[in-house]
Parts: structure tokens; sequence; C-alpha cells
């Protein structure tokens, strides 16, 4: 009788087991959902989070720019003030400006005539300007000549 009662409790125990088993595998899928769920939630979470530190980010790479560009044209004044770097900047300039960021409005329809009308009151800088453009472009004579008129009557005028 102890091996009946040994092979009643062995079967049990294998039903016991496989049951166990079935439960288990009948809560795989449950257990997957959630953990699939928990994982949606901490990626979103991270997303948010690199979100917030990338707009951070942003916000003081734009301030540092404008920082920088505000210093820069600081320094860019005080350079000019000294004697030629006006002249030499407006030289530099009008070589690769096109007509519409020179100080003269609608430049290329204008006339050698109407174009020197528009010269008195230049700065140095921008006279240059208007001279390596014109060079670049139709050179001029009667402009380029009037150019170099007004440099010469105001050889420490900087701006």
């Amino acid at each position: 009788m102890g091996l009946v009662k040994e092979t009643q409790r062995s079967l049990h125990a294998t039903v016991g087991a496989a049951a166990w088993t079935m439960d288990a595998i009948r809560a795989i899928p449950d257990q997957m959902g959630r953990a699939w769920q928990q994982r949606t939630q901490w990626m979103n979470r991270a997303g948010e989070a690199y979100d917030d530190l990338a707009e951070r980010g942003q916000a003081i790479m734009g301030g540092a720019r404008q920082e920088v560009q505000h210093q820069a044209g600081q320094v860019g004044e005080q350079a000019r003030r000294i004697p030629g770097v006006a002249r030499a900047e407006g030289a530099m300039t009008g070589r690769v400006v096109d007509a519409d960021q020179l100080p003269i409005a609608d430049y290329d329809s204008l006339t050698a005539g109407e174009v020197v009308q528009r010269l008195q009151g230049l700065s140095q800088r921008e006279l240059q300007k208007v001279a390596g453009y014109e060079k670049r472009h139709r050179a001029r004579a009667t402009v380029l000549n009037r150019i170099d008129e007004l440099l010469a009557k105001s050889p420490t005028t900087t701006t």
C-alpha cells in the first residue's frame, strides 16, 4: 500500500505542477502586456525629458548667439573707429554684396549721374562698399571718380 500512496502522491504532484505551469503560461500574455505598457510609459517619459532638455539647450544657444552677435557688432564698431578700417571693410564688403545690400536703393537701375547724386552723405565704409560693387559690375568711371573725391575730402570719417 505504500507504493500506491507514493504513486498517487507523485501523480497529484505532477497534476499540480501541470496546473501551476498552465496558470503561469496563461499569465504570460497579461504580464507581457503590462511590461510593454510600462516600457511605453518609460519611453514617453524619456522622450518628454529629452524634448525639455533640447528646448532648454536651444534657448541657451539662442541667447549665447545673440550675445556673441551683439559683442561682435560692438567690436566691429570700435574697429571702424580706427583710421582706414572702415574703408578697408567697405572695400572688401563691396566685392561680395548684392545690390540690395548697398546703401543706395535700386542701385542697378540708376544711371551714373543718379548714383553720383546719392553718394553725398555716405560714410567711408558705405562709399567703399559702393565702389567695390561698382568695380565688380559696371566700373563706371564717373561713379568711381566721385567716390574717390569724397573719400579724399573726409579721410578721418569712419562710420
